[in-house]
């Protein structure tokens, strides 16, 4: 039996940097992390260069009931304060034109190594495969793993969601903390995918293009992100689509000009009858578009046969294009599970947590911080920079 002042159970972004506060303040603190090592999620951060922040992020950027409290947790530990805090640390970063914070070499292991070097600094003892089974309630807080039992005054709570579970995310602790009385918001993915079922996505595999993806419901507008739009064979990748996907839809809709009119597109179709007017209907979108997106606007226009020449389309097929292009409509499918989500929406419900100090409402010295809550940001950096302002907040243990 291992005895500390504070544990934090979770040695993921929110733990380990909520280990370094609670250090600050007490002599014996552990971290207790279920896989081989700590942090394997932030090294699949930003494509592997670990968007540790956003310098735009604001209440805006979040969902969930939790979200309310961003603006005053961000007041006292802003994006800026969490470039600072890591450059005290010896980590220099830079921000791109969206915002989007990354370490100067751009490698995701600059970060982890920072924060493992200070943890090691400061002597802070870290148990992985150390997989938490349960928490028991006497005078103190009694932790028991599969492999040891441990005794503290405190615990912070930084498991994360259920997302990535072969990084470490299982929800697992979910279950623990509701026999504690605490409860749990419905659970789903976020930041993933979108699935959708059409005859021509297979084709369209590897296009990206830069357009606008609109999500509808019953043939109502939901929301719309613009950005890059990434095809896979059977879904719609990229930010924009990542953004929208915890929403609720039926209908995907793609708009490849969508800062150009109908008329506009229109009257740019007809002028490139002209200029390949003696060219096969299959050239038609050449230096417009992607080939592989040109062929599947052919198709999903009922143009025919591709050996048509460009001289013999109708005005009304020309219409129907220029609809087309700026309302490419897929049928949304079964959402994606948590396996290929990078956040998880929803978790403890927020009423239960002092928004001041990250406190169990019913349980004092248990804390909470990063995803665990419930609450999910857009991608860029803004999930990492809650991650780090709560783990900081509730490493402060007020």
């Amino acid at each position: 039996m291992k005895e500390y002042d504070v544990i934090i159970i979770g040695g993921g972004a929110s733990g380990l940097i909520a280990a370094i506060e609670a250090k600050k303040q007490f002599n014996r603190v552990a971290v207790l992390e279920k896989e081989s090592r700590v942090g394997r999620k932030i090294l699949a951060t930003g494509n592997g260069k670990c968007n540790m922040t956003n310098i735009n992020a604001g209440i805006k950027d979040y969902h969930g009931g939790f979200s309310f409290a961003v603006k005053k947790l961000f007041s006292e530990y802003s994006p800026k304060y969490i470039v600072k805090y890591f450059s005290d640390l010896g980590l220099y970063s830079f921000a791109d034109e969206h915002g989007r914070v990354y370490p100067n070499c751009k490698q995701a292991s600059a970060v982890l190594d920072i924060l493992r070097r200070k943890l090691k600094e400061l002597e802070i003892d870290i148990f992985t495969d150390c997989f938490v089974k349960d928490i028991i309630l006497t005078e103190k807080f009694n932790i028991l793993s599969d492999n040891n039992e441990f005794i503290c005054d405190n615990v912070i709570v930084a498991t994360g969601g259920k997302s990535s579970p072969k990084l470490g995310s299982d929800g697992s602790m979910f279950k623990i903390l509701e026999n504690l009385g605490h409860t749990i918001t419905e659970l789903s993915p976020a930041l993933c995918p979108i699935n959708v079922k059409s005859d021509i996505i297979k084709g369209l595999k590897g296009v990206r293009v830069d357009g606008k993806v609109t999500v509808l419901s019953k043939g109502k507008k939901i929301k719309e992100e613009y950005g890059e739009i990434q095809f896979t064979e059977n879904s719609i990748s990229g930010i924009c689509a990542f953004n929208l996907s915890h929403l609720d839809y039926d209908t995907v809709q793609i708009s490849l000009l969508p800062d150009k009119s109908k008329n506009e597109i229109t009257e740019t179709l007809k002028e490139r009858i002209e200029l390949f007017k003696d060219s096969s209907i299959e050239d038609y979108f050449l230096g417009m578009f992607n080939n592989k997106l040109s062929v599947a606007l052919l198709k999903q226009g009922k143009m025919g046969s591709f050996n048509r020449k460009c001289a013999d389309i109708s005005n009304k097929e020309i219409e129907t294009l220029a609809e087309l292009i700026n309302n490419f409509d897929f049928a949304a499918t079964k959402k994606n599970d948590f396996s290929k989500s990078q956040v998880t929406k929803g978790g403890i419900c927020a009423k239960e947590i002092n928004p001041d100090t990250l406190e169990s409402m019913y349980i004092p010295k248990l804390y909470f911080c990063g995803e665990i809550l419930d609450i999910d940001g857009i991608c860029g950096g803004y999930n990492l920079q809650f991650a780090f302002a709560s783990g900081i907040k509730a490493g402060k243990l007020l």
